[in-house]
C-alpha cells in the first residue's frame, strides 16, 4: 500500500482538476494497492475544493480536454484523496513512498523533492507534462512498481498463452500489414485486390470506417502511451474506436504489455482474451521469432516494435502498404497521414494535454526509423522471409522492396 506526495502545492484549482484525473487514469489499475494520493494546496480557496464531487461520474471539473470516461473511474479512488493546506516540511505525514514532480518550473523544485525523497526514503518520479517529454509512460511505469514480481509475471505468462491460442489459426498464412500513411487511403478508395492474406492495421486506422469494412483486419497494433493511453479526449477516442473494432470477435489487439489492464478498463469483458500484451527491451538485434522470447526491441515506431515481429513470428510472406515516410528534407515535422486534415484536427487535442511530448527531434526519430526497418527487413529475409512494399515509399528498406502488383 502506497502514499504518495504530489509536489509542489497546487496554487489553484485549475492545476489540482488537471494532476487529479492524469491520477485518477494512471492509477486506475493500482487503486487497490494506494493508502493516499496527498495534493498540498496553497491556494486560498481550498474550502472550495469538494473531493466527492470531483470523484463523481457527473464531475464538472474535468478539462474539456480530457477523456470524459475517466470520470467513470473516479468514485475508485473514494476516501483515497487527500488535498490539504500546504506544509514546506511536511514533517507531520506519517510516510511518503512516492514523490511525483508535477511542476518543474524552477530548477530548485527537483532538487527540494529529492531532499524530501531521501528524509522519507521515497522514490521521486517527475510527471511534468509541459517539461518531461514521456510524462504519461514515466507515469505508467511507477504505477507499475506498485506490483508485487508474481503479478508482473501472471500478466506476462497471460499474454503468451493468449497469443499462442490466436496465432496458431494466422500461422504459415501470408499477412499484408498496413502502415497509415497516405497511400493507405488510396488503397481504400480504388479497392486494391489483397489476396486471400491476413490483414494488419495499427494506429489510427483502428477507428477508421472506411478502412476497417474493406480491409476487414483481424489483426490490430497500438502502442503509442498519449495517443492511446494517454489522458486526453482524443486518446478517449482511439480507445472508443478500438472498443468498437473489437467487438467483430474475429480481431485481435497487440500492444506494448503495459497497457493492456488501462484497456481492459474500456472494453467489453468478451474482448479481454483478445487483447494480448508484449513486453519490449532495449536490445542489439530484433527478434522476429516470439516463441523463443516473448519480447520485442524498444523502438519508437509501431511497425519496428509489434507489427512486423508478429507478422515475422506466423508468416514467411509479408506485404507492406501504406509506409509512405517522407523526403528526408521533410523529417523535421510529423509524418502525413490517411485522412490528414480531420486525423490532425482530431489530435491537436494531446498538444495542449502533452506539450512535453511533442518536443521532439522528428529528423532523429525519422532517421532511426529507416535504420530500424532496414536492419529488421535484412535480417527477415535472411531468415527465409519473403517481404514485399505493395505501395510507393521514401523509406529506403522498403523503396528498393517495392514490387508492382
Amino acid at each position: 500500500m502506497a502514499t504518495i506526495l504530489y509536489y509542489p502545492a497546487f496554487p489553484d484549482r485549475t492545476s489540482f482538476y488537471d494532476q487529479l484525473y492524469r491520477a485518477i487514469w494512471h492509477f486506475s489499475p493500482m487503486v487497490d494497492r494506494l493508502t493516499s494520493l496527498v495534493f498540498p494546496y496553497s491556494g486560498d480557496d481550498l474550502v472550495q475544493i469538494d473531493v466527492g464531487a470531483c470523484l463523481s461520474p457527473d464531475t464538472p471539473f474535468i478539462s474539456e480536454d480530457f477523456d470524459p470516461a475517466i470520470t467513470n473511474i473516479g468514485p475508485k479512488f473514494s476516501g483515497l484523496v487527500n488535498v490539504r493546506a500546504n506544509s514546506e516540511s511536511y514533517e507531520d505525514l506519517e510516510r511518503v513512498d512516492a514523490i511525483l514532480v508535477w511542476n518543474m518550473a524552477k530548477p530548485s523544485i527537483v532538487s527540494e523533492a529529492q531532499q524530501l525523497g531521501h528524509r522519507y526514503n521515497a522514490e521521486v518520479v517527475l510527471i511534468d507534462p509541459i517539461r518531461v517529454q514521456q510524462e504519461t509512460l514515466d507515469a505508467i511505469r511507477f504505477a507499475y512498481s506498485l506490483w508485487t514480481a508474481d503479478e508482473l509475471k501472471q500478466l506476462v505468462e497471460e499474454s503468451y498463452i493468449k497469443f499462442e491460442q490466436h496465432a496458431a489459426r494466422w500461422q504459415g498464412k501470408a499477412i499484408s500489414a498496413f502502415g497509415n500513411g497516405p497511400s493507405l487511403g488510396q488503397v481504400v478508395e480504388d479497392e486494391i485486390d489483397l489476396g486471400p492474406s491476413v490483414k494488419a492495421i495499427c494506429n489510427s486506422t483502428i477507428g477508421d470506417a472506411n478502412a476497417l469494412n474493406f480491409l476487414q483486419p483481424e489483426l490490430l497494433f497500438c502502442g503509442d502511451p498519449v495517443q492511446h493511453c494517454g489522458v486526453s479526449k482524443y486518446a478517449g477516442q482511439f480507445r472508443k474506436g478500438l472498443a468498437a473494432a473489437l467487438s467483430n470477435s474475429n480481431r485481435v489487439l497487440f500492444t506494448q504489455l503495459g497497457y493492456v489492464p488501462y484497456f481492459r478498463f474500456v472494453t467489453p469483458p468478451d474482448c479481454h482474451d483478445r487483447i494480448v500484451g508484449i513486453g519490449n527491451d532495449r536490445r542489439p538485434s530484433f527478434n522476429l521469432d516470439l516463441r523463443s522470447e516473448f519480447l520485442t526491441a524498444a523502438t519508437a515506431n509501431i511497425f519496428t516494435m509489434l507489427v512486423l515481429p508478429v507478422a515475422c513470428t506466423v508468416s514467411n510472406d509479408i506485404q507492406i502498404f501504406g509506409c509512405d515516410g517522407m523526403a528526408y528534407s521533410d523529417s523535421t515535422k510529423p509524418w502525413a497521414h490517411s485522412n490528414e486534415d480531420d486525423y490532425m484536427g482530431r489530435m491537436s487535442v494531446t498538444h495542449r494535454v502533452h506539450e512535453g511530448f511533442w518536443q521532439r527531434n522528428y529528423e532523429e526519430e525519422y532517421w532511426s526509423y529507416c535504420r530500424d526497418l532496414s536492419e529488421l527487413l535484412d535480417s527477415a529475409e535472411q531468415q527465409g522471409r519473403r517481404i514485399q512494399v505493395r505501395t510507393p515509399s521514401f523509406v529506403p528498406a522498403l523503396a528498393k522492396r517495392f514490387v508492382l502488383a
